[in-house]
């Protein structure tokens, strides 16, 4: 019954959460609000006691830089959602690599960056991942994104783990939008 209850929790913050991530050139700066999911390895949660760490909410702001780059910085916390558990909170910085598809409906990214993470001891990633914004209005959108933390295996209590996230995304200057195939 509590893995019923934690799924449909998970599915709701999933649809009602916010998520202003991905920007263009004419609308640079934004800012959001997101649900996101750290997942250790079951050999990594003997030793950390949890292999998934729910984070909600998860603030970010983005700035579009040039060409299809853009800087994002992030925090977001475990304990909000689950007090028992562990102290989890990251802050993050990326650069982001949009393919120059930051004007399109469907806006594919990879991602390269830094975090420092307060659980057990503090500790920094190198972080790599891919995401994609689908924009489905002038202003809203919803992202997907994944990464892999890296940790060095001198950090005992920090390990490599998957990071995911998902939200709504908010652009606060209207897009322009490409008109779809099946709205000509």
């Amino acid at each position: 019954m509590t893995l019923n209850k934690n799924f449909l929790f998970t599915i709701l913050v999933f649809i009602f959460t916010i998520s202003f991530r991905a920007q263009s050139k004419d609308s640079k700066w934004t800012a959001g609000v997101s649900y996101a999911l750290a997942k250790y390895t079951p050999e990594q949660s003997k030793l950390l006691g949890y292999q998934f760490v729910h984070q909600f909410p998860r603030l970010d702001i983005s700035r579009h830089l040039l060409g299809g780059f853009s800087l994002n910085a992030a925090v977001a916390a475990g304990q909000i959602i689950d007090p028992q558990l562990n102290k989890y909170l990251t802050l993050d910085a990326t650069i982001r690599y949009d393919f120059n598809r930051s004007d399109d409906n469907a806006v594919p990214y990879l991602l390269l960056g830094v975090s420092s993470i307060n659980a057990l001891i503090t500790s920094p990633t190198i972080n790599f991942g891919a995401g994609n914004t689908l924009w489905f209005s002038q202003q809203y959108g919803v992202n997907f994104q994944a990464m892999l933390r890296y940790s060095s295996d001198k950090t005992y209590l920090q390990k490599s783990h998957k990071y995911f996230s998902v939200g709504i995304v908010y652009s606060f200057i209207p897009r322009n939008l490409v008109r779809r195939v099946w709205g000509r």
